[in-house]
């Protein structure tokens, strides 16, 4: 049925169209044209619309409009449809008959309550649009786009974030608008941690083997006072504590600015996108916190041992080494000696 109402639409199309326009032309515009009749006898729509437009391109007649036209409405695109239909009533002017001056001019108003428009208003600036697949311009648009009724899908990109699609479902004469606001793609320095769960830092101590007292002979209680060392290394491992908990304030802090940049994305872009470098910044302190603190507590076992009172004066004296450890997610260091 909807081959052979195809066929009937660019017949009267062809019967409007003097025969006295094609002397003169080229005859390839001809071959153009006979084809596309052929095309839309066989149902062939698309193709069709491809030949009309040869063959209009070839002679610019304004008769071929009106089949091209009649084309687009077979084929359920009534922007493509009304943008023919007003070109071939400019370009006919007064060689478009009454009567047909009339059934077009009812075809583009019933065309037209089938067409919707969109608002699109997307970030960054300079973002590539798509609409159904097919490229549409930079943001920001500011002419509201056509499009026909039914579903639609409108993407943007653009260079260091991630892509947005949006659906939207539109019926005749509906204009809707579509916000779409990238996110920035974060990249990490390989020179800065990633935000992960924290690695335990491994302290090993390696000490001699103390022999028991002998027979007979207590254990003499220490009684010496506690090394300026020992207490250096009390108070470096109270301030890496220290360290270690402001670091997950600032995690706790970090994550809570996400979540509400988030929420914010598709009422608010701007305070969005304010609230994600806030995250990023307490999230990179929280960071750097965390290892600082680490660290320090690390050093502060360290210290607390080394500075331990020599029960055993003929013993020795003491040696002590330091050595950092580093590797993919973790730090730390190892001690070994005698002391």
């Amino acid at each position: 049925m909807v081959r052979r109402t195809a066929f009937l639409v660019v017949v009267l199309g062809a019967l409007a169209a003097p025969q006295a326009a094609w002397s003169g032309e080229k005859e390839e515009a001809r071959k153009h044209y006979d084809r596309a009749v052929e095309l839309v006898d066989d149902g062939q729509l698309e193709g069709a619309i491809v030949e009309f437009q040869r063959s209009y391109d070839l002679t610019h007649h304004f008769a071929v409009l009106y089949n091209i036209g009649q084309v687009f409405v077979s084929l359920a695109r009534p922007v493509d449809a009304v943008d023919a239909y007003e070109r071939y009533l400019a370009d006919g002017g007064k060689k478009v008959p009454a009567a047909r001056r009339a059934e077009v001019e009812k075809e583009i108003v019933r065309q037209k309550a089938r067409i919707a428009t969109l608002e699109i208003r997307a970030l960054p600036q300079g973002a590539s649009l798509r609409l159904d697949g097919n490229e549409i311009g930079k943001a920001p648009i500011y002419a509201p786009v056509r499009v026909g009724v039914g579903k639609h899908t409108i993407t943007a990109s653009a260079e260091g974030y991630d892509s947005a699609e949006r659906d939207v479902i539109v019926a005749g004469e509906d204009h809707k608008v579509v916000e779409l606001a990238l996110i920035r793609r974060v990249v990490e320095s390989p020179s800065v941690a990633q935000a992960a769960p924290m690695q335990p830092v491994t302290v090993t101590v390696v000490a001699p083997a103390q022999p028991p007292p002998g027979p007979g002979v207590a254990a003499e209680p220490s009684a010496r006072p506690m090394s300026n060392v020992r207490l250096l290394g009390i108070l470096t491992g109270v301030i890496g504590v220290a360290g270690i908990a402001a670091g997950g304030g600032c995690w706790w802090v970090g994550m809570t600015r996400n979540d509400e940049s988030k929420d914010n994305w598709s009422t608010n872009p701007d305070r969005a996108q304010s609230l994600r470098g806030e995250a990023q910044d307490y999230l990179t302190a929280g960071n750097t916190l965390f290892y600082g603190g680490g660290a320090l507590v690390a050093l502060g076992v360290v210290l607390y041992f080394v500075g331990a009172p020599d029960d055993h004066p003929a013993t020795p004296s003491t040696h002590a080494h330091l050595m950092p450890t580093l590797g993919p997610g973790f730090a730390g260091l190892t001690a070994s000696g005698i002391w």
